[in-house]
């Protein structure tokens, strides 16, 4: 909410300048003749030691969620070479620790570049080649203007790498390499300082030094509150580091010039020299203490626990370390051999069991069984998704049943709270942030393994869902900056934010399944829909339909696009919708009451509308106005008379389900409609047993089925319970067929529906 505060990465780079420009000025001073392995085991024992513990504690809460990463990626952590490999920088525990990577590289070579450096000879050489090094980080910025897109790291999704844009992101975000010139800037400043002192005494010089932290300071003060004045590509391009020379002015400035005393900021500045050995610890062990504390705000009481946590951390574990590892000086090597075994030790422990309170598999009958969908999402085994919960499983059988795709929406949520600006006034600004994204995957099934599953043998693994990262907008840019819905509550003077970053809800179904091997299906999910060129209407912040065509789950990375489906309302929010194939042509079952149906083009247009009502749900509505009745999941084809006796002819079945909205509770139900226009409903199934679940942050417990497919006359709803727990209802069709009713009349049938969604008790049909 505050722009100012967005700019605190800025800071790393110039810590590594410090780093180089105190290096110098020491190693000037006083050399000392020792081996580049002494030099970093000396060096490290400023670091190391707090971060081995603040590792190890991260560790320990990541393992206690079930988001731990791989050993691997612990190994590379613990040898401090996490900013070296891309692919999984942005996966790692204590991110923000990345620059100590970068530290120790600069270590290892700090004595070669001290004699480059030391070799020049007058203030010109030096000021000439610190020019170069302002001037290189433009680099990242002119190239891309050129091109015409200076935000086109913007592209890129923290964690993601799914396409050589993103790794060329992270790699330039992290990368030991691209901060080179900071740090050997940082040398040069010190030279140039160096070769200052003979002037020190000079009158312009000692005022020049009085204003130069001052005008730094303002300089970037300007920069960090006023938009007008932000770089271009500034994310990036202040990062590598356009404000250099800003940056420099103030590190100047406070350091002086030898022989002369402090300028007076400098001076007043120095007061505070004590806080220096207090910094690093709160910086490495702020999000550990955020885990820790009890509350989402972090306010002043927050700040003084941390600044405690600090104080305890640099006495009770940095100072002693540091007098340990200068009488042993094994320890600065046999402290990270001893934390990659511990670390191997923990790794191997089994991880917390999510969803204990409902059975990964349930025998409601003989054949009728409920289970627990085990999916995994790439990042998942290094801890990518920080607890992210797969919900809303889809699936669709191909190739006469030899493979089923997947689909599922992966979720988690989180919120923010800041001051803020609202209508010209200060406001608190209440973010609620869904991370929402969509995971596609193949399964080529052994029919052995999956009737051993539905008996209760081993559990049938997707482990191979991967993040549509292909999906584009018409515009071919990736589905990521999507319109923000707002609520005012003048109340209490709160701007209630909800923010959604990706796709919801995919539902995938094959055009034409009669073609064997064909790579590509359809994938109708609702999204905010995307900003446009000049952002979003207010009007506009709700839910909308789309659908894709020619999507390869197999390799969802591959370029696909996302079109609007016009045939709802802008304004309103648009979900649920049942899509199905007839004769050839795509469909969506728009309402369920009255019972809308809607041809779809693949430009998104809409054509004929098909408008028909069931009796039963027009007496169940008009008898419980204040319940909803909505679609979910596709349709699907049915035509075997012999496994659905009580419809012996050729229709399609869908899902429905009754919703009260006070509540949040739902009931779900099978229905059957004609299988040619105008597409009438023709009976509504006794409810389906669908386990129910308390979703996370509590509420009542809910399940809400969003998948329905048929692979020969085994019929799956996939649904999730609590919003945490992907599972599947899996029963023979002809058991599916004997919980619709032939004989009851439409009377009857709208109260055993009324009675099946009172919400009064659990939601069970009494045949189960």
């Amino acid at each position: 909410g505050i722009y100012f505060f967005g700019w605190g990465f800025t800071w790393v780079p110039w810590f590594f300048m410090l780093s180089g420009f105190i290096l110098f000025s020491a190693e000037a001073r006083r050399p000392r003749s020792e081996s580049v392995l002494s030099y970093v085991s000396r060096r490290l024992v400023s670091i190391y030691p707090l971060y081995a513990v603040s590792l190890l504690a991260a560790f320990v809460i990541a393992k206690t969620q079930g988001v731990a990463p791989s050993f691997p990626v612990l190994l590379l952590q613990v040898w401090l070479a996490q900013a070296w490999v891309p692919l999984i920088t942005e996966r790692t525990l204590q991110m923000q620790c990345w620059f100590i990577s970068c530290l120790v590289v600069y270590w290892v070579a700090f004595r070669p570049l001290f004699g480059c450096v030391s070799r020049l000879k007058s203030l010109s050489g030096v000021v000439s080649c610190m020019i170069v090094l302002y001037l290189l980080p433009w680099l990242a910025v002119s190239l891309p203007a050129i091109a015409g897109d200076a935000e086109w790291y913007e592209e890129h999704t923290f964690g993601r790498l799914d396409s050589p844009l993103d790794f060329v992101v992270v790699f330039l975000k992290f990368h030991p390499l691209c901060y080179v010139h900071v740090f050997i800037l940082g040398l040069l400043l010190a030279r140039f300082r160096e070769l200052l002192e003979p002037f020190a005494k000079h009158v312009a010089v000692a005022n020049v030094m009085q204003v130069l932290a001052p005008l730094g300071y303002l300089g970037l003060l300007l920069v960090f509150c006023l938009p007008a004045l932000r770089p271009p590509g500034a994310k990036l391009s202040a990062r590598l580091s356009v404000l250099l020379p800003l940056q420099s002015a103030v590190l100047l400035g406070l350091a002086g010039l030898p022989g002369a005393e402090l300028p007076f900021v400098a001076a007043k500045a120095a007061q505070l020299n004590f806080l220096e050995g207090y910094s690093y610890a709160v910086y490495v062990m702020q999000f550990i203490c955020y885990h820790l504390w009890p509350a989402a705000q972090a306010g002043p009481i927050f700040f003084a626990f941390l600044a405690a946590v600090a104080v305890v951390a640099v006495h009770a574990v940095q100072r002693p370390a540091e007098a340990l590892w200068q009488r042993h000086r094994a320890c600065a090597w046999l402290t990270p051999v001893a934390l990659t075994g511990l670390l191997g030790v923990l790794s191997a422990l089994p991880e917390p069991t999510r969803n204990t309170d409902l059975p990964a598999f349930r025998e409601l009958e003989d054949l009728v069984v409920d289970v627990r969908l085990s999916l995994l999402a790439e990042g998942e085994d290094s801890g990518g998704r920080q607890g992210a919960a797969l919900i809303n499983p889809s699936m669709l059988f191909r190739d006469n049943g030899a493979e089923a795709v997947f689909a599922a929406r992966r979720h988690r949520r989180t919120s923010e709270r800041s001051p803020g600006f609202y209508d010209g006034r200060s406001v608190t600004v209440v973010e609620e942030i869904w991370h929402s994204e969509v995971v596609l995957g193949t399964l080529v099934l052994d029919d052995v393994a999956w009737s051993s599953w539905l008996r209760g043998g081993t559990p049938v693994e997707v482990r191979d869902l991967h993040r549509w990262s292909g999906l584009r907008t018409v515009t071919s840019s990736r589905w990521v900056h999507l319109c923000v819905r707002e609520r005012w509550i003048p109340e209490n003077n709160t701007l209630v934010r909800l923010v959604v970053t990706g796709p919801e809800d995919a539902k995938v179904f094959q055009r034409f399944p009669d073609v064997i091997g064909a790579p590509g299906i359809s994938v109708a999910f609702n999204s905010y829909p995307p900003l446009g060129r000049y952002g979003c209407g207010q009007d506009q912040a709700v839910s909308q339909m789309y659908l894709a065509e020619g999507v390869d789950p197999r390799y969802p990375r591959n370029k696909s696009y996302g079109i609007r489906l016009d045939c709802g309302h802008q304004d309103r929010a648009e979900k649920n919708w049942i899509p199905f194939q007839h004769e050839g042509r795509l469909h969506f079952v728009y309402s369920v009451l009255p019972h809308v149906v809607a041809e779809a083009r693949s430009d998104g247009r809409c054509g004929n509308r098909f408008y028909s009502s069931f009796a039963p749900l027009v007496k169940l509505q008009a008898e419980h106005p204040g319940l909803a009745l909505r679609g979910s999941a596709q349709a699907v084809r049915v035509d075997d008379p012999d496994a659905t006796p009580r419809l012996p002819k050729a229709h399609y079945l869908a899902l429905l389900h009754i919703v009260d909205p006070k509540t949040h509770r739902y009931a779900h139900f099978a229905y059957r409609f004609k299988a040619e226009a105008p597409f009438d409903i023709l009976q509504v199934s006794s409810q389906l047993p669908l386990m129910a679940a308390e979703p996370d942050e509590g509420g009542p417990s809910f399940a809400f089925a969003s998948g329905l497919a048929l692979r020969g006359q085994q019929i799956v709803v996939t649904y999730a319970a609590g919003d945490r727990d992907p599972r599947a209802l899996v029963m023979p069709l002809q058991r599916l067929d004997a919980m619709f009713a032939t004989d009851v009349a439409p009377g009857q049938a709208a109260g055993s529906l009324a009675a099946a969604a009172s919400f009064g008790g659990e939601l069970r049909p009494a045949s189960f």
